[in-house]
C-alpha cells in the first residue's frame, strides 16, 4: 500500500494537484492542521496523529486520485 503522503507529495510536485485544493478537502474530511503544517506533514518533515493519514487519503479521494489504505 502506498502512503498518501507520498501519492499527494508526487502529485503537488508533478502540479497535477495544488497544496490548498489537497488542504480545503483535508480540511472538510475533519483533518484540523493547518496548510502549512499539512505541507509539513506531506513531505514527512512534521509528524502528525496516524489518523491523519486515513484523513488524508479521503482527501486525495475527493480529488479523484486512488490511494488504498
Amino acid at each position: 500500500m502506498e502512503d498518501p503522503r507520498r501519492t499527494a507529495r508526487n502529485l503537488i510536485r508533478n502540479r497535477t494537484i495544488d497544496l490548498e485544493d489537497l488542504w480545503i478537502r483535508y480540511w472538510a474530511q475533519g483533518g484540523n492542521a493547518p496548510v502549512f503544517e499539512l505541507d509539513a506533514y506531506v513531505f514527512e518533515i512534521q509528524e502528525r496523529h496516524p489518523f491523519e493519514l486515513r484523513v488524508l487519503s479521503w482527501a486525495l479521494e475527493d480529488l479523484g486520485v486512488d490511494t488504498p489504505l
